[in-house]
């Protein structure tokens, strides 16, 4: 039984760890509270696309084209616990109230599905993504943005600039809620950095403030 347990206990720890972290900020404001999001989405022309993505070697240019709009996908899904959230196109500008939220996709492999079911838990073919985030207020359009790389026309001061970095890592052949074992990892990857971009910038996220007594100390 003691063994039992000691194996589940690894398991829990080898299959937790996938998923994303903010792994360097350049602005923060302590903005908070947008009335509206706006998501657009790019990825970088030179960034590189590696690993298992698709069924075949010959779709990997097909997923890397709509790579943008997956991951504004799921950004808007992640955004709308914040604010009402819309994903914008390239022709699209958002309204003057609000968040614009940029993101471009500087690095995304898919890693080995083989690799994965032999040494998953060693960290062999694991899955990384890699995206660049900027957060515009469009309210302040007085302040025009310096670098014009990621924006099509939004204008405003930057409230938020980071990076987000996350994979399968450890994951395995078994996979998880955050990992793909030995399917494609590329939507569970945008799933978990959407996720921790709005985790990021939600105040009490996990709501250890809400309390549905008094608690009040004598």
């Amino acid at each position: 039984m003691k063994y039992t347990l000691l194996a589940l206990g690894a398991a829990c720890a080898f299959y937790g760890c996938a998923g994303a972290k903010i792994a360097h900020t350049d602005v923060a404001t302590g903005a908070y509270n947008p009335k509206a999001i706006y998501i657009r989405s790019y990825i970088a022309e030179n960034a590189p696309f590696r690993g298992h993505h698709g069924d075949s070697v010959g779709e990997h240019k097909i997923r890397k084209s709509l790579a943008p709009a997956a991951f504004s996908k799921a950004l808007k899904e992640e955004m709308e616990k914040i604010a009402p959230a819309m994903v914008l196109t390239n022709n699209d500008e958002p309204a003057d109230v609000g968040w614009l939220v940029e993101s471009e996709i500087e690095y995304a492999s898919a890693g080995s599905q083989t690799a994965r079911a032999v040494l998953g838990p060693l960290g062999v073919g694991h899955s990384c993504v890699k995206i660049h985030v900027r957060i515009t207020d469009v309210d302040s359009r007085h302040a025009a943005s310096s670098d014009k790389d990621m924006s099509k026309g939004g204008t405003g001061n930057i409230v938020y600039e980071f990076d987000v970095s996350g994979g399968s890592s450890v994951s395995g052949a078994i996979g998880s809620t955050y990992a793909p074992g030995l399917g494609n990892p590329e939507e569970f990857d945008y799933k978990n950095a959407a996720e921790r971009i709005s985790y990021a910038l939600t105040l009490d996220p996990q709501r250890y403030g809400v309390r549905t007594v008094p608690t009040i100390n004598f």
